[in-house]
């Protein structure tokens, strides 16, 4: 079979692909490369290679700093020293120990209270619970005014069991909610509030953040390669948040949750490559 003199564009599928059986049939079982000294060095093969189409996008994108963790750009945004770096680990890793002792002893469990909770796939629900509506609306301190909200936001008797008695700034993450959650919710719940920082809400806003923390301590090691991907988004993220923050007084909480946050994906969940590039310490 020549495929370099057949009409390919004229040919039907199964034309095509009992030609590329015949080919493939008559194809040696061995192939032995050609050991020529003579023949042009690798990166002389790479230097002449052209991509094909949108390879040397994705290739363009794969090298380029959109897709690296970015170190802290000043002394301002990094943790004070490495001994507070190893004391918010610790602190971390003890929560974690605490939680699995609670959950042992049956806190969280079918046979006790648990709290409605939106389903898995509700996305937008789920930031609501945990953010609150007005952060999750995008009016974090009430800029609009209530009657901006839409009918079905006043109309209680549409509203699902958990949306009761929802607090303003949604609701807290405490040891009894986290432990009513198994994996594959904490996952998923992880996975939307992640989705939302990458969507230009705030991994750095106090409730967000509580939430975001609270989710890592249940999340078991090790961890699975799409949560690796999730926590590496993030980790990018919350890094280049960093790295725009224009230090002041005024910020020092948000900074301080944000290196928390990036201390724990980076180090204990092993998504940074470094400490010294990750935290800006040694």
């Amino acid at each position: 079979v020549d495929f370099n003199n057949m009409d390919i564009e004229s040919m039907d599928a199964n034309e095509y692909l009992s030609a590329v059986v015949q080919e493939a049939s008559a194809l040696p079982d061995v192939f032995v490369a050609d050991c020529d000294s003579k023949s042009k060095p690798a990166e002389q093969h790479y230097k002449d290679h052209v991509p094909i189409d949108g390879s040397a996008a994705s290739l363009s994108y794969l090298t380029s700093k959109q897709t690296a963790v970015v170190p802290p750009p000043t002394a301002q945004h990094a943790p004070p020293n490495q001994e507070w770096v190893d004391m918010t680990l610790t602190n971390f890793s003890g929560l974690r120990s605490y939680l699995d002792r609670c959950h042992e002893q049956g806190v969280g469990g079918k046979g006790t209270r648990r709290m409605p909770v939106p389903s898995l796939r509700d996305r937008s629900g789920w930031h609501v619970f945990c953010v609150g509506v007005d952060e999750a609306r995008g009016n974090a301190g009430c800029y609009f005014d209530e009657d901006e909200q839409s009918d079905n936001e006043k109309n209680e008797d549409e509203f699902p069991e958990w949306r009761n008695n929802l607090p303003q700034e949604g609701y807290t993450p405490s040891v009894q909610l986290l432990l009513q959650m198994d994996q594959v919710m904490v996952r998923r719940v992880l996975s939307h509030l992640v989705h939302y920082v990458q969507d230009g809400w705030s991994a750095g806003s106090k409730q967000r953040s509580a939430w975001l923390y609270a989710l890592l301590s249940r999340l078991d090691r090790p961890i699975h390669r799409d949560d690796a991907a999730t926590l590496y988004g993030l980790l990018k993220d919350m890094t280049l948040t960093r790295a725009n923050l224009k230090v002041s007084q005024d910020n020092q909480e948000e900074l301080a949750r944000l290196n928390t946050l990036i201390a724990i994906i980076g180090l204990y969940f092993e998504q940074g490559s470094s400490c010294n590039i990750v935290m800006g310490t040694v």
